[in-house]
């Protein structure tokens, strides 16, 4: 009875290290497959799979930025490697090249010094742009009601269909102001440079966005798209603070060559408990980025703010403004 105990026990031992063997040699047939290409896991959330068909499951989720080996490519499926050896199928619309990876990098580190023009809101699932327009390539997705920081402004053309002209509000309150230069613009929609969390960088269409101030002063934007909102002083009222707030507008029409016409400062009014329009300045043609800081005086520190405007020469300047208590003076 021993001996067949014995005699089991080593048979069961070598099964399980010809187990072992076999596993062993299956991972360095695994390490060893040739790798077609590296990529980069695009948006987030990408499914892998653990084969192609019917039958296959879903075995974990890849974050977006990942790299992974290409080890096999079939009709819009990829075979892919992570760092810790793990395989599965990815879909192909889910990876991006290194060039586009490396594209996006440089588009973050290029534009980190950038001041933000205003915090915004993302209207729905979106994709980032490497380049304004459509048709340019993709990499991070930024979910619904996700914030990001707006930084630049540009224009690309429209690839729509016929009739969707992107235009807002067209003739709505405060979209003409007398004396206002007509501006011809056909074909061109507005794109906007947005920083998010941890970085991520891209262009995104001025319609995916909510660039919104506090509900306190969003109510007096009489049909006018904020192009941009700063907080200039803090001001404490019973307990409460109450900030003042500046922003930049420009008429609701879509492709027009500068970044906004309008600038208008908020103050407030402790007696009234209320916001009140402390400066306000239309006709302009100004440009991001909008500066703003403080300056010592005798009397103490004072909010200043500054806008890039272009003349009727199209000559660009600066021109400055400081605040004598709640009023707004141009200096330069």
């Amino acid at each position: 009875m021993n001996c067949f105990r014995l005699g089991f026990f080593r048979f069961f031992g070598i099964l399980l290290a010809g187990a072992v063997l076999l596993a062993a040699a299956g991972c360095v047939r695994d390490r060893t497959l040739k790798v077609l290409e590296i990529d980069y896991v695009r948006g987030d959330g990408a499914p892998l799979r653990d084969q192609l068909g019917a039958a296959s499951s879903q075995v974990g989720t890849l974050p977006g930025g990942e790299r992974v080996e290409v080890l096999a490519k079939r009709t819009r499926w990829f075979q892919v490697r992570l760092a810790s050896g793990r395989t599965g199928w990815v879909h192909s619309r889910f990876l991006a090249s290194p060039k586009v990876y490396d594209q996006f990098r440089r588009l973050a580190e290029e534009s980190a010094a950038l001041p933000s023009q205003g915090k915004a809101h993302i209207q729905r699932e979106s994709n980032l742009h490497v380049e304004p327009g459509r048709n340019t390539d993709t990499f991070y997705s930024l979910a619904e009601r996700e914030e990001v920081e707006v930084l630049a402004h540009r224009l690309a053309e429209r690839t729509d269909r016929p009739g969707n002209s992107g235009n807002m509000n067209q003739g709505g309150a405060g979209s003409a102001e007398q004396g206002s230069a007509e501006v011809e613009v056909k074909g061109f929609e507005d794109w906007f440079l947005v920083r998010a969390s941890a970085g991520r960088t891209g262009w995104l269409r001025e319609s995916l966005l909510d660039l919104s101030p506090p509900l306190e002063i969003a109510r007096y934007n009489e049909g006018l798209r904020v192009r941009g909102w700063f907080v200039l002083f803090e001001e404490h009222d019973k307990g409460e603070v109450h900030p003042w707030y500046l922003w930049v507008t420009i008429r609701p029409r879509a492709g027009l060559p500068f970044d906004y016409d309008e600038f208008r400062v908020f103050v407030w009014n402790p007696r009234m408990s209320r916001y009140e329009t402390s400066y306000r300045q239309r006709n302009l043609i100004g440009f991001y980025p909008v500066q703003v800081g403080s300056r010592e005086t005798p009397a103490g520190q004072i909010p200043t703010f500054s806008l890039q405007l272009e003349d009727e020469k199209g000559t660009r300047f600066r021109k400055n403004y400081a605040m004598n208590g709640r009023i707004v003076r141009p200096e330069s």
